[in-house]
């Protein structure tokens, strides 16, 4: 037994004696102690802990900021039961919240907000499809215009559609009706709006109806089904838009024929379905034009244009900071919309897409994306601003799904987003503050044989800097997590909290009073809304001519009796 425990006793010990020799241990050169190798400014022992703004040492700074950020929230919670005859639908492709966070900052500090965040109701919408945990933009356009979710990729129509069948998405039952045609139907003007192709996924999703998102023209349609860009001329919706205006207009001349914008169309079917948009406003008797750059689009006379179609570049709009000049900026472009389309006393509905953000970030280009996102930041102010004085228009902002941008380490306060903000002792570099999940950029950021390439010395100030991706991935994806809805004016309390996406669609028809009895909004019907369909006031109030008309007729027959 004494030999049994003298064996043990030495094999522990040898055991103990080959773990610590492969065990992590803590390398001196990672203490605070100095060394000639760099270290993290916390390590120095002249450190100090840094210092915000002077304003806000004092207690008091945050005690009357307080109180006025309650009064202001005590100020929102007076309903608004009207009908919303106007709504505004603006989506932030792939606004995640990071990207909110990071673009506040691009735009000079960690307390500003952007337009639409002093909306009074926000929540949260998860973004997933029927078939996917994270979404695609054709998908989240379906639940947000039409209220139904459906599967990834496809435009406009049901969960029984797989992606890419031509036959299921002919199928009446399988085809989803968007908040458009409904407006349509109600005598309210429409209109799109977008800095991609107007035939892509998000507008797509408004006007066309398709078993894929790819078919924007007959070159990649199947036989027996109409492509996105023939629907926006000859559709059902399309055709009835008062304005379109957005990029990609190869997909509207043929193969081989200019398209003004420096490239030549795609379509094999030989068609300029421009001039055949021209031809069917003028047969309807309608004053209808078409614009191809920003210098047009300013000239266009509000009062003498019925309709208007405007493509600014072949492929998508370039980026802000591209510095195109012939194309009119996000801004413009819903300017001009909004003020043609309030010349409806009926109402309009208007979708805005600031469709760049996306694009911006699936190539890890934080700065591109952060600064996209400051454009639909000023569109929104200007429609915000045209309507103050209104109680019967809703402003809806979102995203359609997010990204996997992050915001990382313990940078100071006032740091530059684009910049280092913080440091590794492990690999003894500084690193980003911004980064992704995944994306090519990751070649650029990490070594063939390892770790990471030192940062110190990239200009990341730059618009074509790409933001290190830690996986390697063909395109930088979307992400899963939920996005911020935010709203102003007629029933937008009902978009607080967290909820399904495809509620968006289903909260915009029941506050602007619209589909069919038997539609969307079976048994939910407001009580302003019942008063507009009986010739009644909107907003509660009584109709004086309904009035005068009811008074008359009761003396009328008071005098027969």
């Amino acid at each position: 037994m004494k030999l049994v425990l003298q064996i043990c006793s030495i094999c522990l010990v040898i055991t103990l004696a080959s773990s610590a020799s492969v065990s992590p241990h803590v390398d001196p050169e990672l203490t605070p102690a100095p060394t000639p190798y760099p270290t993290h400014p916390m390590d120095d022992p002249e450190w100090a802990p840094p210092v915000g703004p002077r304003q806000e040492l004092d207690k008091q700074y945050w005690i009357r900021t307080g109180q006025r950020l309650l009064d202001e929230q005590l100020s929102k919670n007076q309903l608004n039961l009207n009908v919303a005859k106007n709504v505004v639908i603006f989506i932030g492709d792939g606004m995640s919240i990071a990207t909110q966070t990071a673009t506040r900052m691009y735009m000079g500090g960690e307390e500003l907000t952007l337009s639409f965040e002093q909306f009074p109701y926000v929540g949260l919408a998860k973004t997933y499809c029927i078939n996917y945990q994270v979404s695609d933009s054709s998908c989240t356009a379906a639940a947000i215009l039409t209220g139904v979710k459906n599967n990834y990729g496809t435009i406009a129509v049901s969960g029984h559609v797989p992606l890419m069948n031509c036959e299921r998405s002919l199928v009446e039952e399988n085809r989803l009706t968007s908040i458009l045609r409904y407006a349509q139907l109600d005598g309210r003007s429409t209109g799109i709006v977008t800095t991609t192709r107007i035939t892509h996924a998000t507008p797509a999703v408004a006007y066309a109806v398709a078993g894929a998102r790819y078919w924007e023209d007959d070159g990649d349609t199947p036989e027996g089904c109409t492509d996105i860009a023939a629907q926006l001329v000859h559709g059902e919706i399309g055709q009835n838009l008062t304005v379109a205006l957005g990029g990609g207009s190869r997909h509207f001349y043929p193969a081989g024929a200019n398209t003004v914008h420096g490239s030549t169309g795609r379509r094999q079917d030989g068609r300029f379905l421009v001039d055949e948009w021209l031809r069917n406003v003028e047969a309807r008797g309608e004053s209808g034009i078409f614009v191809h750059d920003s210098l047009g689009l300013s000239q266009v006379e509000v009062s003498k244009v019925d309709r208007l179609f405007g493509l600014f570049s072949a492929n998508h709009m370039s980026y802000r900071l591209e510095n195109a000049v012939h194309e009119p900026t996000l801004k413009e472009m819903t300017a001009k919309a909004h003020e043609i389309l309030s010349k409806n006393d009926r109402g309009y509905v208007l979708i805005v897409e600031g469709g760049r953000i996306d694009h911006a970030h699936h190539d890890n280009l934080a700065r591109l994306a952060l600064d996209e996102t400051v454009e639909l930041h000023r569109a929104v102010q200007h429609v915000a601003t045209a309507t103050d004085d209104r109680d019967d228009t809703l402003i809806l902002v979102t995203a359609d799904h997010s990204h996997t941008l992050t915001m990382g380490g313990y940078p100071v306060r006032g740091n530059n987003i684009l910049a280092t903000g913080d440091f590794s002792r492990l690999d003894r570099m500084p690193f980003f503050t911004l980064s992704y999940a995944n994306g090519m950029s990751y070649f650029e950021h990490f070594s063939p044989t390892g770790g990471r390439r030192n940062p110190q010395w990239m200009d990341s100030q730059r618009p074509d800097f790409v933001f290190p991706g830690t996986v390697p991935y063909e395109d930088e994806t979307h992400g899963g997590d939920d996005v911020g809805v935010f709203a102003r004016g007629p029933h937008a309390h009902l978009f607080s909290g967290l909820y399904e996406q495809h509620l968006i669609g289903h909260v915009l028809l029941y506050a602007a009073c619209l589909g069919p009895p038997e539609g969307t909004n079976t048994g939910r019907v407001s009580e302003a809304c019942k008063r507009r369909l009986t010739g009644g006031s909107s907003g509660g109030r009584v109709n004086p001519v309904v009035v005068v008309v009811l008074v008359t007729i009761a003396v009328v027959l008071l005098g027969r009796q």
